[in-house]
């Protein structure tokens, strides 16, 4: 009996143990109720299992991840393994290299000081090298079984990242006689087109009450050589949280940041940089654009009042297409930081760039059609990559404040909210009538509301075919509806990938991405599918990047600011930023280190993969294309109709993304026309011919590296072929 009663104790003490460990760790709780959905996949998917699938559950086992629908319908994941703990990182800034690799910048971090007595300081010194050494390289080609590269083995359990230095701090401002901080978190960065990486500003001080100014320095990656040039460049004002812009000839423009020497203050210094002038005084130039007509400086914010509106931090700005010169639509979204006050305009602005024989720069600006609600931050922006004329997607976003920690678990702002809309320009057609020249806006209040799988299988509008048919494992519906700090990928196949965020910004995760696939019957042009879940919380300073495999790299997540001891040492058991979680108490870690690949549900459409043949160039590694030259192109795996019509398939150039605090400026995507196409029969293999010419517009498509990828009759794309353009 005795024995009886013990036997029960000890149960009941498991069990309350197990529980209380699962409360305290939510991540692991989550692991095991998705362990559970796992279980299920034998009931939610009736078809028979692709090659892909077969493949990678051969060589991941329950490594490949698919918790509540197959992965020809809702993709699948598999999370890299984590670094060793010197080598762990956020990953606050990320772009794609010519190389196929990944460069992973995070600088300071996003952190406090936890001091010898235990206290939290707001804040890091950013003159420390030691605190703002956070840069690395993610090599994708490890965890890739179908890489034909011949440097790598395939290695699914090798740590795919490496760390490299970060550029040398401080820097030494010889004109001022001071040194400058160089700390790369929360600059902006885009590719040159020489494929090195410019990053612009980022953080020059911490200020108590999450206050910041803004750094001074430019700095440039080589990615050859995986490292930074020396020395770097002193700017003329600070830039914390600005845009790159590139513009036809290979400049950059750098757009908006807080300043270096004046708090909540945003830089009205438009500051260029020219590699076409390099050596001579207008390689760098700065414009102030506070007093130029229309200019976002000098035009009252709304009807109701006189205080000028202003150009936000990192604001989601993009190329107008069929305008035929630097001409880009400023579309008032952006990044805003409490404590500022928040941006309530509907005005968006053109600004047009314009260099004289000289080399001097000028701009001038114009006010674009009005809005059709306030502008809001920590939205997702994007291209409309089915739009022929180029028009601009704002998804989400916060309203009515710039402070990202509002929510559950935390306070309620008056007046503050999160999206559920999305936003689209209408870029004008080409040509236009006058009075239509500036295109219009248009809203879908409720788009993100309707995203879930149950409101669209089995509709009269859309149906999956009955083979991908399955049971849900869950009955969340409408699960998230409003959204923040999510990221819009573009797909080879013009669909769009929401990934990451939250239904608040550094609350209530969203763990499944969604598919947004064009369709004009659906309001808004998509209609939208849920993704398999993600095991992380990815909130604030998460990234996501399309690989040239087709996949999509996943990372970070910071809903918190992690504590940093004087040895290195980094807690992430915080909360509301200046607190550490006590025993027993609920929290999300304030850095995620476990990043992910996302399989697209296309990668395991039937039927072989299409592969583009590597395309000649005897002079460069990395082939030379021309804007409008025609170009032979040869793929395997096509459609023996290859040369009728409906079976040609697609090529699709894409810009080599650069993404950071939830939006990629780099990312473009344009068709490639098909001059002709034949089905060769060659001995045993066979292949499909195609005579391509090149788009010519470089106001859109800059000069620097692209994607070149092939999509089959099927929607199936290839690997991509890096090609440089110009």
């Amino acid at each position: 009996m005795q024995k009886s009663r013990n036997l029960k104790l000890i149960c009941f003490l498991v069990i309350v143990f197990t529980c209380c460990s699962l409360l305290l760790n939510p991540t692991k709780a989550r692991a095991e109720n998705l362990k559970s959905d796992r279980e299920t996949r034998a009931e939610i998917c009736t078809a028979p299992d692709s090659e892909l699938e077969k493949d990678l559950k051969e060589i991941l086992g329950d490594k490949f991840l698919i918790y509540e629908g197959c992965p020809e319908e809702m993709g699948a994941w598999y999370m890299l393994p984590i670094p060793e703990k010197e080598e762990q990182m956020q990953a606050v800034h990320a772009v794609l290299l010519p190389s196929n690799k990944v460069l992973i910048a995070s600088g300071s971090s996003n952190r406090n000081t936890l001091t010898e007595e235990g206290q939290i300081k707001d804040g890091v010194d950013v003159k420390d090298y030691d605190v703002v050494n956070n840069t690395a390289i993610f090599n994708p080609s490890f965890s890739d079984p179908f890489y034909k590269g011949e440097d790598i083995e395939p290695d699914w359990k090798k740590n795919p990242f490496t760390k490299i230095d970060s550029p040398i701090n401080p820097v030494p401002d010889i004109e001022n006689n001071k040194d400058e901080a160089n700390d790369l978190f929360c600059s902006g960065h885009l590719h040159l087109p020489d494929g090195n990486v410019m990053f612009a500003g980022g953080t020059r001080a911490y200020y108590p009450g999450v206050q910041f100014l803004g750094g001074k320095i430019a700095n440039f990656f080589d990615w050859k050589t995986e490292s930074w040039k020396t020395p770097p460049h002193v700017l003329e004002d600070g830039h914390w949280y600005p845009t790159l812009v590139p513009l036809n000839n290979g400049a950059v423009a750098i757009f908006s940041g807080l300043k270096a020497d004046k708090q909540l203050v945003i830089s009205p210094l438009l500051e260029i940089y020219d590699p076409n002038q390099k050596g001579s005084d207008n390689e760098w130039q700065f414009i102030d654009i506070t007093q130029l007509t229309d200019s976002p400086f000098n035009t009252p914010m709304n009807d109701s009042t006189r205080t000028p509106d202003y150009l936000d931090l990192y604001p989601r700005i993009f190329p107008v297409k069929n305008a035929n010169k630097d001409k880009f639509l400023i579309t008032g979204d952006g990044g805003g930081k409490t404590p500022l006050a928040a941006h309530t305009s509907r005005h968006s602005y053109f600004i047009t760039f314009d260099r004289d024989e000289e080399g001097k720069y000028s701009v001038e600006f114009e006010l674009g059609p009005d809005r059709q609600a306030t502008s809001k931050v920590y939205g997702t922006a994007s291209l409309d990559p089915s739009s022929s004329n180029g028009d601009v997607l704002l998804y989400g976003g916060i309203i009515g404040t710039n402070d990202i920690s509002f929510g559950p678990g935390k306070y309620a702002l008056d007046g503050a909210s999160i999206a559920s809309s999305v936003e689209r320009w209408k870029a004008p057609e080409n040509p236009c009538e006058e009075e239509e020249c500036q295109g219009s806006w248009e809203i879908y209040p409720d788009f993100l509301r309707r995203i879930d799988e149950d409101l669209i299988q089995g509709t009269k509008l859309f149906s999956y075919p009955a083979e991908y048919e399955y049971t849900k494992t869950s009955a969340n519906l409408g699960r998230y509806g409003t959204r923040s700090m999510s990221l819009a990928v573009t797909l080879p196949t013009k669909q769009i990938l929401m990934v990451n965020g939250g239904v608040y910004a550094e609350h209530r995760p969203v763990f499944n991405p969604t598919l947004l696939t064009p369709d004009e019957s659906f309001e808004g042009g998509f209609r939208t599918k849920t993704m398999n879940p993600d095991e992380e919380a990815r909130l604030y300073h998460n990234t996501a990047l399309l690989l040239p495999d087709g996949r999509v790299l996943v990372m970070g997540g910071n809903p918190s600011r992690a504590a940093r001891k004087k040895d290195g040492t980094v807690l992430t058991n915080t909360i509301r930023d200046f607190e550490l979680a006590s025993s027993g108490q609920y929290f999300l870690p304030s850095e995620v280190y476990r990043h992910g690949i996302f399989y697209p549900p296309y990668l395991f459409t039937p039927g072989m993969r299409p592969e583009i043949k590597p395309i000649a160039d005897e002079e460069n590694e990395i082939p030379e294309l021309d804007y409008g030259q025609s170009l032979n192109v040869e793929v395997e795996n096509v459609s023996e109709n290859v040369e009728k019509e409906g079976s040609r398939g697609n090529f699709r150039l894409i810009k080599l993304g650069s993404v950071t605090h939830s939006f990629d400026v780099g990312q473009r995507l344009e068709d490639v026309s098909i001059e002709s196409s034949s089905y060769i029969v060659n001995g045993n293999e066979s292949y499909g011919r195609f005579n391509l010419k090149i788009p010519k517009n470089r106001y859109f498509l800059t000069p620097g590296y692209y994607m070149l990828f092939y999509v089959n009759d099927l929607d199936k794309p290839s690997h991509a072929q890096i090609v440089h353009l110009g």
